[in-house]
């Protein structure tokens, strides 16, 4: 590292004494990185980004399932890469990512559930890419085993998030569903065996803001996999292949990796 000091104030001086356009230090830690370290910052600066994204859709989807106090923290945090807030269950600090993600899937009654999922997500993304030691020369000092969890925890968390329910069967996350759709699945658990004329009663059919011949809403879908795409170009930049998991191995596996 001294080696690589000493060059770096080399180029400054230079810069200084020949009236060169200034330098950012991002930028000029790049000069001495691989082709593969840059653009596995970029990959994870994405992902970063897309969890933002996330969060705002889920938020917005499900308004009563955040802290709005804590809101602005959450996105300062992803944006400046940062891995500062911690919360609490139950009384006492949570400490991994797994934890976050087992308690945003819980089927009991949890408060504030989107940011238990939108911080175990981030925490998931800051550890596998190593993100509080960002300055790598060479990609070979990312850690593969950590990187290949993190493809199959978002995969795993692509399924549950369309399909999970709570004790009550409710959707833990509203996500993919109409309006309407909730509706109706609600009316059939308390008997109703529908006719065409109760799909027209339901209130976003009525009111004309929803149609039951409208597609279901996949974007929450297709920002999980964009995530998920990023982390397979950064294993193949290591050289490494990623595993596509079956949906019945998805089904099976109740924890986090």
């Amino acid at each position: 590292m001294l080696y690589v000091r000493n060059i770096v104030l080399t180029i400054i001086t230079l810069c200084f004494f020949t009236g060169c356009i200034s330098i950012k230090k991002e930028n000029l830690q790049e000069v001495f990185q691989s082709n593969n370290a840059v653009e596995i910052k970029k990959d994870y600066k994405k992902i970063s980004k897309l969890v933002l994204n996330l969060k705002e859709k889920l938020d917005k989807r499900n308004p009563r399932a955040y802290d709005k106090s804590l809101a602005s923290k959450i996105y300062s945090e992803v944006d400046n890469l940062e891995n500062n807030i911690n919360l609490n269950f139950k009384k006492s600090s949570l400490d991994s990512y797994t934890s976050y993600l087992q308690i945003a899937f819980s089927k009991d009654d949890i408060q504030n559930r989107n940011d238990y999922l939108i911080l175990g997500l981030y925490k998931n993304v800051y550890d596998a890419y190593d993100i509080k030691s960002s300055y790598k020369i060479t990609a070979f000092s990312y850690d593969k085993e950590k990187l290949r969890k993190l493809y199959a925890n978002l995969q795993i968390l692509a399924w549950k998030i369309k399909v999970e329910k709570d004790l009550s069967d409710n959707y833990l996350f509203l996500t993919w569903q109409n309006n309407w759709q909730i509706e109706m699945e609600k009316r059939v658990k308390n008997g109703l065996k529908p006719s065409w004329k109760d799909f027209e009663k339901l209130a976003y059919i009525k009111s004309g803001e929803e149609s039951i011949f409208g597609y279901s809403n996949f974007s929450f879908e297709h920002i999980i996999l964009q995530m998920k795409n990023r982390v397979e170009m950064t294993l193949e930049r290591l050289g490494d292949e990623p595993t596509q998991m079956s949906i019945n191995t998805i089904k099976s596996l109740f924890i986090f990796l």
